[in-house]
């Protein structure tokens, strides 16, 4: 998914990774609908999608040397935000999806065999968004 494909028309998109009943890491493609909103006066009306109940933010660099990840599981439902870099995700049933600026990801595989996180490019920062 590339950052211009996130939004198109009236849905907002990003990818989920979760577990199913047997314990294997799979990828599903989300859109979601947005709702034509006022925010605030003097600006036009918005699409909104949510909002969404979150419980902070932590902004993530990789360092070089952390690049030797092993197949995990999500530490909890948190939402990861693309800011720079590109890396690769690849599910326990063998898919893989490269993700890149601007892709938002659910990750929500916090049980069973996870799935990989590789580092493509030396400058991967994403923000981690831990869901109430």
């Amino acid at each position: 998914m590339r950052q211009a494909d996130s939004i198109r028309g009236d849905y907002m998109r990003y990818l989920r990774v979760y577990a199913g009943d047997d314990g294997t890491s799979r990828f599903e493609d989300v859109e979601l609908k947005g709702t034509l909103t006022s925010i605030v006066e003097g600006v036009p009306p918005l699409l909104v999608s949510g909002p969404f109940a979150c419980s902070g933010i932590a902004f993530v660099e990789e360092p070089e040397e952390a690049s030797d990840w092993q197949a995990h599981v999500a530490p909890r439902k948190q939402w990861v935000i693309m800011i720079s870099g590109r890396a690769a995700i690849t599910t326990s049933d063998g898919q893989r999806r490269e993700v890149g600026p601007g892709d938002v990801i659910l990750a929500e595989d916090t049980t069973g065999r996870g799935h990989l996180s590789t580092r493509l490019t030396a400058d991967v920062r994403f923000a981690v968004i831990p869901c109430a």
